[in-house]
């Protein structure tokens, strides 16, 4: 690759002018596929890159986008990085990662000089405005969009948990039994909470009742988000359980961890206690594990592709697109039904 061509090259080797290289490069809609075809043959022939800083100082963009979220390394997570990640690829953006991990890097993106704050715009992950900022306003005047979580003032691309978790209750009501929730820890007092996980709960309550059935408060346990809170849970439930059972775990990581530590007691799950999770994680066909999917992927491409927009057109009016999940059946209920 020829570092010395310029965009003056391409556009001679194409046949066209300068301004016409630069909006295919931008990926602006209004060229025609043959000039397009044509200046990116010419790119690829003379193997030109663009001048990175060059086009920073005279565009004003970085093609960046900030993703701040609560935190890296769940396989909720990186399939949403994934798509948010695929998406911006086709249009040459990159993503930076900006993880809040702790308060201390919470007060330090409330600063309008953080480092999120110098891309062209920012996409925030399950996290709520309201509580991350005053007045639920950014710090830095940028085009935002928020995925996993909804919000009036901001493009967003959220899944309809209730819904989910009223598929996962008609589910198990199939075969009635003493009935059972985990339910992920979501401390309110804190910026870290969603609510997806009390909205997957209100789901589960709506089919129940609408069968007439109870679900007490104590068969509710609340446990912290990890593979050892569905352990914990387990071992609880294993206390109580006196023949059939129904479980609902609010998330496939729960769900897995019940699982193990069932399989650890002898206890097999899918005949004597169904158990439906919730995320369809690549793992839980393995697992045969039943589950409400969500379309993580599609989310954080939705999200990626709503931001470009709103990067173009920051005056336009605010978008919120609502996914619909889907209840995928496996041997984890359908055993011994």
């Amino acid at each position: 690759m020829n570092e010395r061509v310029s965009i003056q090259d391409v556009a001679e080797l194409a046949g066209v002018a300068v301004s016409t290289v630069s909006r295919v490069l931008n990926n602006y809609p209004d060229v025609s596929e043959e000039t397009r075809s044509k200046v990116e043959h010419a790119v690829q022939h003379l193997g030109y890159r663009p001048n990175n800083a060059a086009r920073i100082f005279r565009t004003g963009r970085t093609q960046s986008v900030a993703v701040i979220l609560p935190m890296i390394g769940t396989d909720f997570y990186n399939r949403l990085i994934n798509g948010i990640d695929q998406a911006l690829a086709l249009h040459d953006y990159d993503a930076g990662l900006f993880p809040l991990l702790s308060p201390r890097r919470l007060e330090r993106y409330r600063n309008p000089s953080a480092p999120p704050y110098h891309a062209d715009g920012l996409i925030l992950a399950s996290l709520n405005p309201d509580r991350l900022f005053e007045g639920g306003k950014l710090p830095a005047d940028l085009p935002a969009v928020l995925v996993d979580i909804a919000h009036p003032a901001y493009d967003s691309v959220t899944v309809d948990h209730v819904r989910g978790g009223y598929l996962a209750g008609k589910h198990l009501l199939e075969r009635p039994a003493p009935t059972y929730v985990i339910l992920v820890e979501e401390r309110f007092d804190t910026p870290f909470a969603s609510g997806v996980f009390r909205e997957r709960l209100e789901g589960f309550q709506q089919a129940l009742e609408e069968d007439s059935v109870s679900l007490p408060k104590e068969h509710i346990i609340t446990v912290e988000f990890s593979w050892d809170g569905g352990r914990l849970a387990a071992k609880e439930l294993l206390k109580r359980l006196d023949g059939p059972a129904n479980i609902f775990a609010t998330c496939d990581l729960l769900a897995q961890g019940l699982m193990d530590e069932f399989a650890h007691k002898g206890l097999p799950v899918g005949s004597e206690v169904r158990l439906v999770g919730y995320d369809d994680q690549p793992w839980a066909e393995a697992y045969g594990l039943s589950t409400v999917r969500q379309p993580i992927e599609s989310m954080g491409g939705l999200a990626a592709n709503l931001l470009l927009k709103r990067i173009k057109r920051p005056s336009s009016e605010t978008v919120h697109r609502l996914l619909h999940p889907r209840l995928v059946i496996r041997d984890s209920t359908s055993r011994g039904r």
